[in-house]
């Protein structure tokens, strides 16, 4: 079995069943001394008396997860595991630069949130970490890793605070090469040659903040060298501080091998108005409008693609489950057209170019052409309609990114306006929603905005009967967004709803022959006003409930609150 792939033997067997597919004699002939100390464990894990070969199977497997997860390949084949246990020793991990927290509440906490429990809380943590100067401890790097090899997102918070060990460790193990890199205190240009994808990407990004035209160059001189994955996420970081200057390059690009570097580079030129990609798709999209009589404009795509459109982005063939190729030539021709061509030539607000779309053949394709267009050159004058969609869904993702293009003041002040406006009512509750949609997966609120929201929420939820259902997935998700985005030194004040409740008064029963509380139907006998008593206490319960009095809520706010202000108590003095 010189070449076989250990993992997949076993893990055929336990999918299949150990008694339909055999294991390979390798593993039930005993314990060999002389192989490789994983293939030894495996054979060990095999012997041990079990009940059923089922269970001898599932045992070896779990095993072969735990080595998997210290970095050992299992799909290496015999000779491979030799050579790696022949090896020299592996090079310790570099001297740390920061801290770790202590603390066995924090750690506890940390190890449930990076064990999955809470995935929302999970960015917010590691960047607390991060803003304090601090790593995670040892204990919590293979759980952390994992969680970042399965959310690329998670990586720009996690990747800062795995420290000098945790690098260490990624390179062990060929699932974690996104966090492998160079030291913390590299300079600039060790981190360009010796880095991982990711400290390439935010050195990058970093550069073009402060010298745009040198972190160009940088990236120039290397695309030969830079594979297609790399090549990727490197052209997307010259969206931060984007000019004309860099058109000749984006231009080159819509050349390159790779589809997604060709795709981000013609979203990159169609946020430069004055470029030749935009002046070619703008022309594209002249060529299609005319006005009627009554001049109206009208717009009908061509009976046929042309060639040329491929080099800009734009895809001739449409994937299975888009119908029409004609609708599918120009929702791409739209998202990769600046958003300023239709107010030039049409001379309609946002607003009214949504409403003529509604009077076209070409609705759909318009409007999502639109919608794609917002996502990458995130025109704010787009901002008021986008707002007034709260019921369409394709507002979701665009919202929060126009958001992002308003400084915190700007943004916050809007929030106000919303909260102001519907404090007292039932529409209070959907609006914390959507700002907590409209912010970042890391973002606080201001401590003054975050000082009006709590006690908004104090007058709101203490009240006896508070403005809308608070017993409600809506009301426990607004409730956990403000654990999560209230400042620090308001949680305790917070935390007290739940934890040392205002005592309200009884209830006033009702009396039996109260019928002027309740609307009954002409006719009703003394049963039916009975049962109509009885339904009008259990609404009067239910308005008493609070998104607390469910256990997984409670637990979900318990952990929330105590990570936070743990992470606070334990930043460096």
């Amino acid at each position: 079995m010189s070449h076989a792939n250990l993992w997949a033997a076993l893990q055929q067997s336990a999918l299949v069943g150990a008694e339909r597919l055999a294991l390979p004699a390798l593993f039930t002939q005993g314990i060999d001394r002389t192989a490789p100390a994983s293939q030894q464990a495996l054979q060990a894990a095999l012997m041990q008396p079990a009940g059923s070969q089922a269970e001898q199977v599932l045992r070896a497997t779990a095993v072969a997860a735990v080595l998997e997860r210290v970095g050992w390949q299992p799909g290496a084949s015999q000779p491979q595991l030799a050579a790696a246990a022949g090896a020299a020793a592996l090079p310790p991990p570099a001297q740390e630069s920061r801290p770790a927290p202590q603390g066995e509440p924090l750690l506890r906490l940390l190890g449930e949130v990076l064990q999955g429990n809470a995935p929302e809380l999970l960015a917010l943590a590691l960047a607390s970490l991060d803003e304090a100067g601090q790593r995670l401890p040892y204990a919590l790097l293979v759980d952390a890793l994992h969680q970042g090899r399965q959310s690329v997102e998670l990586r720009q918070w996690l990747t800062p605070v795995l420290g000098e060990r945790g690098r260490w460790l990624a390179a062990q193990n060929p699932q974690w090469a996104y966090a492998h890199g160079v030291q913390e205190t590299a300079d600039a240009e060790q981190i360009w040659q010796e880095g991982s994808l990711e400290q390439r990407v935010a050195l990058l990004q970093q550069q073009r903040a402060t010298d745009p035209a040198g972190a160009r160059a940088r990236l120039e001189a290397s695309l030969k060298e830079l594979s297609a994955r790399e090549r990727a996420p490197m052209v997307q970081s010259l969206a931060r501080g984007l000019s004309a200057h860099d058109e000749a390059l984006l231009e080159k690009l819509l050349g390159d091998r790779s589809k997604e570097v060709r795709e981000s580079a013609a979203s990159l030129l169609a946020r430069l108005p004055q470029s030749p990609h935009s002046q070619r798709m703008g022309a594209a999209l002249q060529a299609m409008l005319s006005q009627d009589a009554n001049g109206e404009w009208q717009i009908e795509p061509p009976q046929e693609g042309h060639k040329d459109w491929e080099r800009d982005g734009v895809t001739l063939q449409p994937p299975a489950y888009i119908k029409g190729h004609r609708a599918w030539w120009l929702q791409q021709l739209v998202e990769l057209t600046p958003l300023d061509f239709w107010q030039q030539h049409l001379g309609k607000t946002p607003e009214q170019l949504w409403e003529w779309s509604r009077r076209s053949d070409w609705k759909g394709a318009l409007r999502q052409g639109w919608i794609a267009a917002l996502r990458a050159q995130r025109d704010v004058r787009w901002l008021p309609l986008i707002q007034s969609m709260e019921s369409d869904s394709r507002s979701s993702d665009v919202l929060p990114l126009l958001m992002a293009e308003l400084s915190a003041e700007e943004r916050e002040t809007q929030w106000l306006a919303q909260l102001q406006a519907k404090l007292g009512k039932s529409a209070f509750i959907e609006a914390i929603h959507r700002i907590d949609e409209g912010m970042g997966r890391a973002e606080l609120l201001s401590p003054a905005m975050s000082r009006w929201l709590l006690e908004a929420l104090l007058s709101t939820l203490q009240a006896r009967q508070p403005a809308g259902n608070w017993h409600s997935w809506q009301a426990d998700h607004a409730v956990l967004a403000c654990a999560r985005r209230l400042q620090v030194g308001d949680l305790e004040r917070f935390a007290q709803l739940w934890r040392a409740p205002r005592a309200l008064a009884p209830a006033e029963p009702t009396a039996p022959d109260d019928a002027a509380a309740l609307v009954v139907p002409e006719g009703s006998t003394e049963a039916d006003i009975a049962r109509l008593k009885q339904e009008q206490q259990a609404r009067l319960e239910r308005s008493r409930l609070r998104p607390w009095d469910d256990e997984q809520v409670l637990a979900q706010l318990n952990r929330i609150v105590d990570l936070r202000l743990a992470l606070q108590a334990a930043q460096p003095a």
